[in-house]
């Protein structure tokens, strides 16, 4: 039997809804994976630098790679794809904020060097754009959810209400 261009056109717009939901998961790999020293020691010893020259301890790296890591799972396999939606999108929003990168400006190509952050003299890559730019995308999956090709799909369908609930 053929499909309609209805049902054509929703089987397209949640494949494109994954994949974007996908790529966005992924996209988290480097992030928690730097901040858990799995992309060897040079790297992490940066990340605990830059943390330490704007104000934080290093186990706010930790934290860090922790939210990172839920919004790898969130995304990726669409696992309560809206509470990670959320989550995401204010994990991106306190690293624009507290990243400084609003010091740089708008395009994330810029930089601005000299910044004085809690004492010390810092280089601020990236301005605004990107990350509230992921922020925004990230949020939108508010509207959709993880739909189908997700954990959530499955989720929905047992008898907990629970993680009907969490998975709507």
């Amino acid at each position: 039997m053929k499909q309609s261009t209805h049902e054509s056109y929703e089987t397209a717009a949640d494949l494109q809804l994954a994949l974007i939901r996908i790529y966005i998961g992924l996209n988290f790999t480097h992030h928690f994976a730097e901040k858990f020293g799995l992309l060897g020691a040079d790297a992490y010893n940066f990340v605990v630098h830059y943390f330490e020259g704007i104000g934080y301890s290093s186990s706010m790296v930790i934290i860090s790679g922790i939210c990172a890591f839920s919004a790898f799972v969130g995304f990726t396999f669409g696992l309560f794809t809206r509470f990670a939606a959320v989550g995401t999108a204010l994990y991106l929003m306190i690293a624009l904020f507290e990243g400084r990168h609003y010091l740089a400006g708008f395009s994330w190509a810029s930089h601005v060097s000299g910044i004085d952050i809690s004492g010390n003299i810092q280089t601020v890559y990236g301005g605004w754009e990107y990350p509230l730019f992921w922020a925004f995308i990230c949020l939108s999956f508010v509207l959709t959810g993880g739909r189908k090709w997700s954990v959530d799909q499955y989720l929905r369908k047992t008898n907990s209400s629970v993680l009907q609930f969490l998975s709507r």
